[in-house]
């Protein structure tokens, strides 16, 4: 059953107004159980609603990707990824003027480091 499905039920089966968009499906239909009870529950219901809502609730940030746990101020060890290698590619850390190319240097663990290690054109060595 879709959120808003169950938020209508809710609604039709004690009046309660719920936004679908602070509670999940799971916790939705615990409390359409205690809904379809009517009045003898609706105390619980209402205790329920309020400890659930607002509830921790994951970020929409993209969590696959892994940033590199590495201090500000403390200096890694990188070089460009392999195909832009290939190609003779290089970086120049805007923050610093440090060139980046195909082998590996130490360098400030700066934003720019950060983006493109997370990015893959940049790794560790």
């Amino acid at each position: 059953m879709a959120k808003q499905d169950t938020v209508n039920d809710i609604k039709a089966a004690n009046g309660a107004e719920l936004n679908p968009d602070e509670y999940t499906q799971k916790e939705l239909d615990t409390l359409l159980a205690l809904a379809q009870d009517g009045d003898a529950r609706r105390t619980e219901f209402d205790t329920q609603a309020a400890s659930l809502k607002g509830s921790t609730r994951p970020s929409n940030t993209n969590t696959t990707t892994t940033e590199p746990k590495a201090p500000a101020g403390k200096k890694v060890s990188v070089r460009v990824n392999d195909t832009i290698a290939a190609y003779g590619g290089e970086f120049t850390d805007p923050d610093n003027g440090q060139v980046i190319g195909k082998e590996a240097v130490s360098v400030p663990f700066t934003a720019f480091v950060r983006e493109k290690l997370r990015s893959d054109e940049l790794v560790e060595e």
